[in-house]
């Protein structure tokens, strides 16, 4: 196993994490759309206003985002594609 194969493993798995959030972003879109024209038909119907829905919303996904925001930024920044100095540049 030399070098270039761990780091093709490694940018594999990068990868994948990332494409397996873009994906989950994109299962987030139907229900957003539902939830809205259910917020909509009942701020018509003088059910609540727009400030305690949005609150409620920010105070339900907030765990949820901050833990995906935690899981995906320490896959970013531990993803392995930092770029090493030169070992003849280094001074000994």
């Amino acid at each position: 196993a030399s070098r270039q194969d761990l780091l093709n493993v490694v940018g594999s798995m990068y990868t994948a994490v990332l494409f397996l959030g873009v994906q989950n972003s994109s299962y987030v879109q139907p229900v957003v759309a539902v939830e809205r024209t259910v917020f909509y038909r009942q701020k018509a119907a003088g059910m609540y206003s727009a400030l305690p829905y949005a609150f409620s919303q920010i105070l339900v996904e907030l765990p949820y985002v901050f833990a995906q925001a935690v899981t995906y930024g320490i896959w970013n920044i531990f993803s392995g594609f930092v770029v090493p100095r030169p070992l003849h540049l280094i001074s000994i």
